[in-house]
């Protein structure tokens, strides 16, 4: 998994943007957009991961991973799922009634917790690679640059992944593990 934080910035481009932005008939579109998701999830989790171990090797305090982890692997599976769900049924039914049922209770609180669960390991990695980078504790103002190249990933993927490169997938830090 440390090999994706090694991959040129070009690499990581096109295994999650180009394939993310895939458009073919048939479950094709569902397997390359597949793979984005899986580089992309793979390529967050590797970061949370291994910048942990840079952050200890720096002396700082480390960070609380559980929550990372558990919302990296829900958000995937989610967007798997409903990969898997376009590629056996189509197209998404959007119909809508205007009555409130039951379910719906349940819905808006699992729904919140979907977007808290999408947004919680990017600003987790933000701050991870802004602490090493500046070897101390960090405040959302000094990561906010991180989360906009982020934001826009398809430009700032081509300023970040040398900054992984350099900060947390040092040559000499692949060949000893």
């Amino acid at each position: 998994m440390k090999k994706i934080l090694t991959f040129k910035h070009w690499q990581l481009f096109l295994l999650i943007f180009i394939c993310g932005a895939w458009t073919s008939p048939g479950p094709l579109v569902e397997i390359v957009k597949s793979i984005a998701v899986v580089t992309f999830t793979l390529w967050i989790y590797a970061i949370g991961v291994y910048g942990q171990k840079r952050i200890a090797a720096l002396g700082l305090k480390p960070m609380n991973l559980k929550l990372f982890k558990i919302n990296t692997v829900i958000v995937s599976s989610f967007f798997l799922i409903g990969l898997a769900y376009l590629a056996i049924y189509g197209e998404v039914n959007h119909t809508r009634t205007n009555t409130f049922e039951l379910k719906d209770i349940v819905y808006i609180p699992c729904q919140l917790y979907f977007a808290f669960a999408m947004v919680q390991p990017i600003l987790f990695i933000c701050k991870m690679i802004a602490k090493i980078e500046y070897k101390r504790e960090v405040t959302f103002f000094d990561c906010i640059n991180n989360f906009l190249l982020l934001f826009f990933f398809f430009i700032g993927v081509w300023f970040l992944q040398p900054k992984v490169n350099n900060l947390i997938a040092r040559k000499e830090d692949v060949n000893n593990s």
